[in-house]
């Protein structure tokens, strides 16, 4: 095992508990979608997560927040359930606001009719696992099987599967709101502990020694119940090569299995739009310049009455411009290109020169590996835990 925090600090979640009833805030679901996202933007690794494949994608809610991370290129959305695919299909499907903010990368998006316990082409070469609230609806013999799929065949980077805290139902069956069979769900064939949920997590690590966890939850306990720990546990497996740990064995292409004959079908592929920018580094550079010059004119702080010209620090742009690849020496070449007026460190925008809010200043280049605003996304409602 190891310990892991998440990269933001965690999020603001509240639990209240009266005579009747038991409520979370947000839904534990948002809570489970907000640490997904989090963990997949994770500096020490989001830009080598390419490739995400969703097991149990069903409604494909999560996809929504996923398809906003930047560095994402390639999305397999997978479930068993082929009328619930087919009637949520559109929800892959670019939004008008996707064609007036391209994206900077490719964004391939795939919904596959498949078994999570199933080997298949398609699902070589992914990054990351997505598997939330899944593996409590399945039969044991799938079960089985869902490891050897995931860390034996497909290798990634990391995964991350959710499940139900049975240690938490004792809450809940004060309020009746467990059904006949004792579980959340009529679907559910297990509910586990939080030992019984560690042990399968430490199995899979005995047996695929490339890759450690860590133990984390969702909906907070009320006041004074800690003991029943979190509504939903979360197990986060990381390979050990990206924790800047050697792997125990080296990775190899596995083979497909002899009985595995592709048995997934694709229902739908997506490009989304994307933005190819042709502009030379030194170009890209300039553009940006010239936008912080025009900055520069809109602060009357930055205005020199002595010299009837507005300044900026040298020193100052080249830090701002630093994620660009920009250096002093190389904004010094190109401010002398374009005629910019440099004096003792200082760029000088005299008076006389354009400034007007009209003048047709380029768009700014942003930095594209700042945190994404996935979790800005509208997320539509559905039950607390499911």
């Amino acid at each position: 095992m190891f310990s892991y925090t998440l990269p933001c600090g965690g999020f603001k979640t509240s639990t209240k508990l009266t005579e009747t009833r038991i409520s979370f805030d947000p839904p534990v679901y948002e809570q489970r979608y907000c640490l997904a996202i989090q963990i997949l933007e994770d500096a020490r690794w989001v830009n080598e997560i390419k490739k995400v494949t969703e097991f149990g994608c069903a409604e494909m809610r999560f996809f929504q927040l996923m398809r906003r991370i930047e560095t994402i290129e390639n999305i397999l959305q997978v479930d068993i359930d082929h009328d619930i695919l087919k009637t949520h299909l559109n929800r892959t499907s670019p939004l008008i606001c996707d064609y007036m903010r391209q994206r900077l990368t490719p964004l391939k998006v795939q919904v596959l009719h498949g078994s999570v316990a199933d080997a298949s082409e398609e699902l070589r070469n992914t990054d990351a696992v997505i598997a939330l609230e899944l593996i409590e609806h399945v039969y044991e013999d799938v079960l089985a099987k869902i490891p050897v799929n995931i860390f034996g065949f497909m290798q990634p980077k990391i995964v991350i599967f959710s499940t139900p805290n049975f240690d938490f139902n004792t809450i809940f069956t004060r309020f009746s709101s467990l059904l006949p069979n004792g579980f959340r769900h009529a679907d559910h064939k297990f509910e586990w502990t939080r030992e019984e949920f560690k042990s399968w997590c430490l199995g899979i690590t005995e047996k695929y020694t490339n890759y450690m966890f860590s133990l984390l939850g969702v909906g907070d306990p009320p006041q004074g119940e800690e003991a029943v720990g979190h509504v939903s546990q979360i197990a986060l497996f990381v390979r050990k090569d990206i924790l800047g740990m050697p792997l125990a064995e080296p990775l190899t292409i596995q083979p497909l299995p002899d009985s595995s004959m592709s048995t997934y079908k694709t229902l739908r592929v997506v490009d989304f739009p994307f933005h190819t920018d042709e502009r030379t580094p030194e170009q890209k550079i300039w553009n940006e310049v010239e936008n912080q010059l025009y900055q520069c004119t809109k602060d009357e702080n930055n205005y020199d009455t002595e010299r009837y010209a507005y300044k900026l620090s040298l020193d100052e742009l080249t830090q701002r411009l630093s994620y660009l690849g920009a250096t002093r020496e190389l904004l010094a070449k190109l401010l002398e290109q374009h005629e910019k007026t440099v004096e003792n460190d200082f760029i000088f925008i005299e008076d006389n020169e354009e400034t007007e809010d009209n003048r047709n200043w380029p768009e700014p280049v942003y930095e594209q590996n700042e945190q994404s605003e996935a979790m800005q996304a509208y997320v539509e409602d559905e039950n607390w835990d499911e």
